[in-house]
């Protein structure tokens, strides 16, 4: 594969850690952007630079210490102490978020009445093939639903609406900001555990700046996408905006569009289970997929909570401390590779030893 196509695997395995079933159900557009109209765009162009700068910083800062997990970069960017906080924050946080998706997957196909079970299990079972070798699988399952997300996009963009939505009001007061910062914020640490290890698929880094580009405009285009469609209404009260302004497409749109849906459940959910199998180096244990079944299992348990009440409880506390570690990333500079950092170190031994034996040749 060329350099341009793997820049374009970084792009995709980015955009898919990045969004999920709210991104692909139009209620997170519609919440932290659409509903400001006008100023919601402003919004969108500073999260997109946001996803661009900062997910490119984290990939080159994971490559250059040569992060072993989402642990590792948070102790050289915020320190030991606050680390170790962080550290079990997010580690729980990702089997909560893992148990969501698991209950939205059967939300998905409850809706169409096949039952919870069905979306549920199969989520499951795929999670476990797609993991047998984590990264490839990681790769896989974003660049195939990546691409179809990218086409619902353009086809919500072109197309009508089939029915007639409420009108949004005059433009929300204030807040646009903040929600921007929230969203990226928010976004761009439940990616950390995928991009601070992304240098093991793609160690080039002019590969890993090109592909984190790339991403991040990528991920500002589509939301924009979303955006135009969703800012004239009001969907305040409705939890499937996408849905319920295509709800009367013919010609198996709604077949189509619950597949992405699931789909980005499911590309949320290998990302999800990834950090947690680099955090602990299951992939090196010899009872990795006896390990990874458990923690479904205890996934699937959380998932009985139900996806709408998980999200509601889960998604604010989460999003407290998200900053807390971004604003670092953004102030700290880039640290030296780890080959040139131990070439400085045994540089600096010999120049001490020199000093040492030069005092003891004058003292004599």
């Amino acid at each position: 594969m060329g350099r341009l196509g793997r820049m374009l695997v970084v792009a995709f395995i980015y955009i898919g850690t990045v969004v999920g079933a709210g991104f692909a159900s139009g209620q997170e557009i519609w919440f932290f952007f659409s509903r400001y109209r006008g100023y919601g765009t402003l919004g969108l162009l500073l999260s997109g630079v946001a996803f661009a700068f900062l997910g490119v910083k984290a990939m080159e800062w994971g490559r250059r210490i040569e992060t072993g997990s989402y642990r590792d970069f948070f102790t050289a960017i915020i320190g030991r102490q606050y680390a170790f906080f962080c550290d079990i924050m997010l580690t729980v946080f990702l089997l909560v978020l893992t148990g969501i998706m698991l209950a939205g997957a059967g939300a998905v196909t409850a809706a169409f009445g096949w039952g919870w079970a069905v979306g549920t299990w199969a989520a499951v079972i795929g999670a476990m093939v797609a993991l047998i070798k984590p990264l490839t699988g990681l790769k896989g399952v974003n660049s195939l639903v990546v691409p179809l997300l990218c086409l619902t996009g353009w086809l919500l963009h072109l197309g009508k609406t089939g029915v007639a939505a409420p009108l949004a009001p005059g433009g929300w007061p204030g807040g646009w900001f903040l929600a921007a910062l929230q969203y990226s914020a928010y976004n761009l640490i439940l990616a950390l555990p995928v991009l601070v290890t992304l240098y093991r698929l793609e160690p080039d880094p002019a590969v890993l700046v090109g592909g984190g580009l790339v991403g991040g405009v990528g991920l500002g285009i589509l939301a924009c996408l979303f955006h135009l469609v969703l800012k004239e209404f009001d969907f305040a009260a409705i939890d499937l905006p996408i849905l319920f302004l295509t709800r009367r497409w013919r010609w198996g749109w709604p077949f189509f569009y619950s597949f992405v849906l699931w789909g980005e459940l499911f590309t949320s959910l290998v990302a999800n289970l990834y950090g947690l199998v680099s955090r602990f180096h299951l992939e090196e244990d010899r009872f990795y997929l006896w390990k990874l079944a458990f923690v479904l299992l205890l996934a699937v348990v959380v998932s009985r909570f139900g996806f709408a009440r998980l999200l509601q409880k889960v998604y604010p506390f989460f999003g407290c401390f998200a900053l807390t570690i971004l604003l670092p990333l953004a102030l700290r500079p880039l640290p030296p590779a780890k080959k040139e950092a131990d070439k400085a170190r045994k540089r600096r031994f010999f120049d001490r030893r020199k000093d040492d034996i030069n005092k003891r040749e004058r003292l004599l």
